[in-house]
């Protein structure tokens, strides 16, 4: 990537508002706009409705309300309530997630659909921006993230990776001077879980004990408003519904592949067998996951965890999940502008490791030109990003 620091193992914070990054931020933004201009004024078929996604979290607030909240998992009672709302919808939208997702969407209830858009995309962006921002937010790298293509895609769909970014970057930020504050907040991460499962592990490995406790405690805090707000039975019911959930993903396979970034997606659309699909990303969430305790059991006795060791937490939550969109990719887009950010040593291979994380920060547009002719790239991507950022974890 262009040298953004300028020197190699500088602070990651400490961008500066060179002649390449002024270009980077105008090209993405005014792209940006004009893709939602477009976005807005094109007709949209009932089957494509408006911010679709977010039509589905629009749908789930008022069902928690309007309908026993335990009847979410049942596909007919869900489909039929949403083929009733007074905003078009003539698809469905299961409600894959934890009980304790409702209670991030429960406030948008009482809002019509653009309002509770609005509410739910502005408090999503500006807490990814307050995490990415940190104490410097005159540092560019607050617009790089902003004008990225997997913004624009969560805006578009109104999904949550902006929201998960925010918990997972802003967690680590708070590491330093409130741990239990930081646990709390990675704690609600647990909406996600297959983003969420590697929090505790990296801060068992760097005997962040009061992180741990935070985490600890946000989420049962969850669990039990949860429990309490919608009936203990929730839980059982999305326990139940699990498998369903599960079909109806690889029922819908054909459609949702070219857009996940992972390694079993990858796979999968090269035609490899599902056993040995499943064999090859067994291996590498134990690598990752073996790569990722070492780096953060390594920086135990920091009083944070380096960035560097973030950022590779940040794109290794993607390599070890087998479920994942590039709508969720907020946290690779600031992964791979701190390590764009840290600059890099002369060597051979200096090409790669400045080119990778620009080619991860346009990754989106990338894929979506790549399936058009079927070459799924997401996963090789991701695992080379991740080897530079942990290299130069290591190096550091």
């Amino acid at each position: 990537m262009i040298e953004l620091s300028g020197k190699p193992g500088r602070s990651p914070t400490a961008l500066r508002w060179s002649l390449p990054v002024r270009a980077i931020v105008i090209v993405f933004a005014l792209y940006q706009i004009a893709y939602i201009a477009g976005y807005l004024v094109r007709p949209h078929p009932p089957e494509q409705p408006l911010f679709g996604d977010f039509l589905a979290f629009w749908s789930f607030a008022r069902f928690s309300v309007q309908v026993p909240a335990g009847n979410i998992y049942d596909p007919e009672a869900l489909q039929a309530f949403q083929l009733a709302l007074p905003v078009r919808f003539h698809g469905f939208y299961p409600y894959p997630y934890p009980p304790i997702f409702l209670l991030f969407l429960r406030p948008l209830a009482g809002l019509g659909y653009i309002p509770a858009y609005l509410t739910w995309m502005g408090a999503s962006l500006g807490a990814y921006a307050v995490a990415v921002a940190g104490p410097d937010w005159r540092s560019p790298r607050v617009w790089l993230s902003l004008v990225a293509p997997t913004t624009l895609m969560a805006i578009i769909s109104g999904q949550n990776g902006l929201l998960c970014a925010a918990l997972l970057i802003g967690g680590f930020r708070l590491m330093r001077r409130w741990p239990l504050w930081a646990g709390l907040v990675l704690g609600c991460l647990v909406f996600k879980p297959q983003f969420f499962v590697l929090v505790p592990l990296v801060l068992i490995a760097g005997r962040r004990w009061r992180a741990l406790a935070g985490v600890v405690a946000g989420v049962l805090g969850l669990t039990l408003l949860s429990s309490a707000v919608f009936g203990p039975m929730l839980w059982l019911n999305w326990l139940r519904a699990i498998p369903v959930l599960l079909q109806l993903a690889a029922d819908n396979r054909e459609h949702l592949l070219p857009i996940m970034p992972t390694v079993t997606a990858t796979l999968m659309q090269t035609g490899v067998a599902i056993p040995v699909v499943q064999i090859v990303q067994s291996a590498v969430t134990l690598g990752v996951g073996a790569v990722l305790i070492w780096l953060f059991h390594r920086s135990r006795h920091w009083a944070e965890p380096a960035a560097m060791d973030i950022a590779a937490l940040q794109v290794g939550v993607f390599l070890v999940s087998p479920y994942a969109f590039l709508y969720d990719m907020p946290m690779v887009t600031d992964a791979a502008i701190t390590s764009g950010a840290r600059g890099t040593a002369p060597g051979p291979w200096r090409v790669v490791n400045a080119g990778l994380p620009l080619v991860a920060f346009v990754l989106p547009v990338l894929m979506l030109g790549a399936a058009a002719h079927g070459w799924p790239i997401g996963a090789a991507v991701l695992c080379g990003l991740f080897g530079v950022i942990a290299r130069a974890a290591w190096r550091d």
